[in-house]
């Protein structure tokens, strides 16, 4: 068998840094390929390789979706979710369609499509976002609102900008928490809950995960894993990590984020494809709690993939 690490063209050095990271560790497994995701790829490919995709793509063409719904047509191995997870989890409203279908908590929100608002706006604090962005994009502090037509109105300024629905959903200040899960089926790892402090930031600045917050101001934030959590609310997050990474489909990894507010975790958010950086992404933090390292972390996403190929 071989590896074959698909990575975008031009990739951010975060992301670059993941690659290299990644195929540090497979090359030790078996044979490992580093190739850019273009149209090439099926003629490059060969029956016995496995794709681990780490190649995000550009805005609004969900192609992390699209890349492991080649493999299935293709019939080839491949490391993560299947396509379907990801095309749930790429758009927000969806994702919390979903959840809320099978009884996940997540916060009550309404969508603004362009034309109309589809569902109840709640009543404020409010939070308004794009629904298929990644990275804090779309989200700033106009995001937060007071009221709900001051929410209309930023709903339908960013509909402007980003060209997609806008979520107008019920703003949570509790605790923000995030918990990766790695495995499969019945053989699920739960990573120590992460909780994301914002308090130390400077003052005027947002106390959620914005674009800036996120690129500007992360050495300020506080990361603590694992999150100081009571017990009953500790067991509530973790099931409802669990239910969600079950009736997303999700396989190898998957990050659950939430926010608890009274002491009810509510699901923000689900991420198919986490971040991988051995230096800056959650799901690493997670697992140096667990006083394991990067390679032990790639090891268990692939244990699957090495199974299913007799490896």
């Amino acid at each position: 068998m071989r590896f074959v690490i698909l990575k975008d063209i031009s990739p951010e050095a975060a992301r670059d840094r993941t690659v290299k990271a990644v195929f540090d560790v497979l090359k030790n497994i078996a044979e490992t390929q580093i190739m850019d995701f273009d149209i090439s790829l099926m003629q490059k490919l060969r029956k016995d390789d496995a794709a681990f995709n780490l190649a995000i793509g550009k805005r609004h063409d969900f192609l992390q979706g699209a890349i492991s719904a080649i493999m299935e047509w293709m019939g080839n191995e491949f490391v993560g979710s299947p396509a379907y997870t990801h095309y749930v989890c790429l758009d927000k409203f969806t994702t919390k369609s979903l959840l809320n279908s099978y009884g996940i908590p997540t916060p009550p929100g309404a969508l603004f499509n362009g034309n109309d608002f589809v569902g109840d706006i709640p009543t404020p604090p409010l939070i308004v976002k794009p629904v298929a962005e990644g990275s804090g994009i779309g989200v700033d502090s106009d995001s937060l609102c007071d009221n709900v037509e001051r929410a209309k109105e930023t709903a339908k300024r960013k509909f402007e900008k980003f060209g997609e629905p806008i979520m107008i959903e019920k703003y949570l200040s509790g605790t923000e928490l995030t918990i990766g899960i790695l495995g499969y089926g019945s053989e699920l790892k739960i990573l120590p809950p992460l909780e994301i402090d914002f308090s130390d930031l400077p003052r005027g600045v947002e106390r959620f995960y914005s674009q800036r917050v996120k690129e500007e101001y992360a050495s300020q934030t506080i990361y603590r894993c694992p999150a100081n959590l009571g017990e009953k609310i500790y067991n509530d997050v973790i099931n409802i990590a669990k239910k969600t990474f079950e009736v997303t489909k999700a396989r190898d990894y998957l990050r659950v984020d939430m926010r608890l507010d009274g002491g009810q975790p509510y699901v923000i958010e689900v991420n198919s494809m986490p971040g991988l950086d051995p230096q800056n992404s959650d799901i690493p933090k997670m697992v140096r709690a667990m006083s394991k390292d990067y390679n032990w972390l790639i090891k268990s996403i692939v244990k699957r993939s090495l199974q299913t190929l007799g490896v």
